[in-house]
């Protein structure tokens, strides 16, 4: 699969290889004055086969919401195509594209009741009332909220809320179910439990899903494939675990881990002021820099669960931080710390290896050769490695 940074056609070799389920092909959307038009999406292209979940992340005002909305028949695309199983969407109403949607306010008819809720957006109409029944008592059922099937949304959890409107979502057994934000503002345990039960849903339906959210964990937790949108873009697009462990820029490695990735910069002659490469990292880097016809600085990507402390036992790049503050988290703890060109570091790092280290004593960091990400500047960076 491709992971090409900024191409339009990010990603179709396996949109070609899809068979079934949803093909987007240069979606652009624009809004503004007509004289002044500003791209809220510029030549979106992805494809999601039926049984496979992806996960679209992005930061706010990417389009993430917007695209859903195209592919729901919300509103109308200016340029490029929705299809699914070969059949052009342009022209069908939302109702006959066969698409659950859970909205990220949950969006539920406050008025009805939990099993009203659910109804009414089961489809077709005409199905025997005691069929719709059986079917809005065992999704509930599956969703766990079937003791709440009599009560009104304002007598519900924010997680209840949740899973009332992903049970209106896959009620009317959907080819396609779009899944705006739904594990925002949940506990810990709603969270988990939510999420598991998307991808189990969407897997036993046998529907191709598409899941919005701004938390690379739930991502990578529940999807098969990762889509990037920044800017109205798509940065990059592919199996989630390859997009999450080799992202092509910076601005893409912070939007897939949670806990971001530190910069260290290198300048062309190999020389940085602020860390030091070991020879063996200093040659791999020099090789990788001529393979790849880089000019200029080099970005030392470091993850900071990564980042050690100690004496290095392999190749590395070393750097020094003072230490601010301890943030126990389990059986790690995090590092805050100064660097000593101004930034702050957060080192996560056992929390054995954390306690014997004094606040505002300057520590000494390092991170495998192995465990660097290389860059080719400027900002946000080309991936060479």
């Amino acid at each position: 699969m491709s992971l090409r940074s900024g191409s339009s056609t990010l990603g179709l070799d396996t949109v070609d290889r899809a068979a079934s389920g949803l093909r987007v092909h240069e979606l652009s959307f624009r809004r503004g004055a007509e004289k002044e038009p500003k791209f809220t999406l510029d030549k979106v292209s992805l494809a999601v086969p039926r049984g496979r979940l992806l996960a679209i992340v992005g930061p706010s005002g990417a389009g993430k919401s917007t695209l859903l909305s195209l592919l729901a028949g919300f509103e109308r695309a200016t340029s490029g195509t929705i299809t699914f199983d070969g059949i052009d969407c342009a022209g069908l109403d939302p109702t006959a594209r066969g698409i659950g949607m859970s909205f990220d306010d949950a969006a539920l008819h406050e008025h009805l009741t939990v099993v009203a809720n659910i109804d009414s957006a089961a489809l077709p109409r005409d199905e025997p009332r005691q069929r719709r029944h059986d079917r809005v008592k065992s999704l509930a059922r599956t969703l766990g909220i079937e003791p709440l099937l009599g009560r009104l949304p304002a007598t519900l959890s924010a997680g209840e809320r949740r899973r009332v409107s992903v049970a209106r979502a896959f009620i009317r057994s959907p080819k396609l179910v779009l899944l705006d934000e739904p594990f925002a503002n949940l506990d810990r345990t709603n969270r988990f439990t939510i999420r598991q039960m998307v991808r189990e849903l969407q897997r036993s339906t046998g529907s191709a899903g598409i899941v919005v959210t701004h938390d690379p964990t739930d991502a990578l937790a529940i999807a098969d494939d990762l889509l990037v949108l920044i800017g109205g873009r798509v940065r990059a697009f592919g199996p989630a675990n390859e997009v999450a462990a080799r992202p092509v820029d910076l601005e893409v490695a912070q939007l897939v881990d949670d806990l971001g990735m530190h910069v260290v910069e290198i300048t062309e002659t190999g020389n940085c002021a602020n860390a030091v490469l070991s020879p063996e990292f200093r040659a791999r880097l020099s090789m990788l820099r001529s393979r790849a016809s880089a000019t200029g600085s080099t970005l030392v990507g470091l993850r900071p669960w990564q980042i050690r402390v100690g004496v290095p036992t392999a190749p590395s790049i070393t750097f020094e931080a003072e230490l601010l503050a301890r943030e126990p988290a389990g059986l790690f703890t995090d590092l805050i710390g100064l660097r000593a060109d101004g930034r702050t570091l957060r080192a996560r790092v056992p929390s054995a290896d954390a306690q014997e280290l004094p606040i505002q004593s300057v520590v000494a960091f390092h991170v495998h050769e192995s465990d660097a990400h290389l860059f080719a500047a400027p900002w946000p960076g080309r991936r060479i490695d």
